[in-house]
C-alpha cells in the first residue's frame, strides 16, 4: 500500500514540475528538498509547508473509497467543511450547460463545485488535470493536460469528450483560465480566460453559467509563488509551477471551514471570454482586481 501511493504522489509532483518519467534522480532530489522544508517546517510552525506526507496518506485513504462518496470522505475530514452554494437556481436542473469558473486556490476548488453541483447535476463532469481524478473519480473529470505555458496538450481530444457531454445533455464545469491566480495589493489576478467555454457552448447551444467560489490560499503559497516567480527572471510561468507544489497543504489547511460558492445568470452560447471572466469575477466583489 505504501509503495502504491507514493508512486501517486510521484505521478503528481512529476506532472507539476513537468519532470520526465525517466527523471528518477530529480524526482528523489525533489522529495527530499520537500521533506526537509516540511520537517523543518512542523519543527518551526507546528506543520508542515509542502505536506508530502500527508498527501500521501489523503491519497492512500481515498484509493479505498467508493468514488461516489470521494467528495463527502474529503469534506468530512477535520471536523467536516461547510459550502454553502449561491444562485443554484440560475442551474437548469437537465439539459446541456456549461459551468464557467474562476480558479482561486487549486485542488480545492474541484471539491467546492463537486459538493455544490452534486445535488442538482449528478451528471457533472469536470476538466481537470488527471490528479483531481483522486478526488473526484476519474468519470466525472475530462482529462486535461497541461504544459509549461499554462497551454492545453491534445486540445482536440478534449474538445471531443467535451462535446460529446454536452451533446448527450449533461453539465460541464471550465475552469476559465486554467491557472490559479496571483495576488496584486491584496487582490487576485486572474489570467486573461482562454477560449474553451465560449467555443463549446457556441457549439452545442449550451448556455453558460458565470462561477466563482469565495476562497483564497494562505500567504505562504503566494509568497512561494512571488518568490520563485523572481529566481525564474520574473516569469510567472515558474512561479505558478512551484507554488503548484502547495496545493495539497492549502486543500488540507481549508478543510473543517466554511466557504461560500456563487452561480450567476445564464449567458448565452458563446459568450466571449472577456465578459465570462468579468461576469465571474463579479460574483465576489472585492476578491478580484
Amino acid at each position: 500500500m505504501i509503495a502504491s501511493h507514493e508512486r501517486h504522489m510521484d505521478d503528481v509532483l512529476r506532472a507539476r514540475l513537468h519532470l520526465a518519467g525517466d527523471a528518477k534522480l530529480r524526482l528523489g532530489l525533489l522529495r527530499g528538498a520537500i521533506g526537509a522544508a516540511d520537517g523543518a517546517s512542523r519543527l518551526l510552525f507546528g506543520k508542515p509547508f509542502f505536506a508530502l506526507r500527508e498527501s500521501e496518506a489523503l491519497l492512500s485513504r481515498l484509493a479505498e473509497v467508493a468514488k461516489d462518496e470521494l467528495v463527502t470522505t474529503v469534506l468530512g475530514l477535520d471536523g467536516g467543511t461547510t459550502i454553502l452554494p449561491h444562485g443554484l437556481e440560475h442551474v437548469p436542473p437537465t439539459g446541456p450547460v456549461v459551468i464557467a469558473s474562476t480558479h482561486p486556490t487549486g485542488m480545492f476548488d474541484f471539491v467546492a463545485h463537486a459538493a455544490a453541483l452534486g445535488a442538482v447535476r449528478r451528471d457533472l463532469r469536470v476538466v481537470a488535470n488527471q490528479e483531481a481524478a483522486a478526488f473526484l473519480g476519474p468519470d466525472m473529470i475530462v482529462p486535461v493536460r497541461i504544459d509549461r505555458e499554462n497551454r492545453a496538450i491534445s486540445t482536440k481530444p478534449v474538445f471531443t469528450a467535451m462535446q460529446a457531454h454536452l451533446g448527450q445533455g449533461g453539465a460541464l464545469l471550465i475552469f476559465g483560465s486554467g491557472r490559479v491566480p496571483h495576488r496584486r495589493n491584496g487582490q487576485l489576478v486572474e489570467p486573461a480566460w482562454r477560449s474553451g467555454a465560449t467555443r463549446i457552448s457556441e457549439l452545442t447551444g449550451a448556455p453558460v453559467i458565470p462561477a466563482a467560489p469565495d476562497a483564497r490560499n494562505s500567504r505562504y503559497y503566494y509568497r512561494l509563488r512571488s518568490a520563485a516567480q523572481a529566481l525564474g527572471g520574473g516569469d510567472d510561468n515558474i512561479g505558478a509551477m512551484v507554488a503548484s507544489l502547495r496545493y495539497a497543504a492549502e486543500l488540507l489547511e481549508k478543510l473543517g471551514g466554511r466557504y461560500d460558492i456563487h452561480y450567476g445568470p445564464a449567458l448565452p452560447p458563446g459568450t466571449s471570454p472577456e465578459a465570462l471572466k468579468a461576469a465571474a469575477e463579479g460574483l465576489v466583489p472585492g476578491l478580484y482586481g
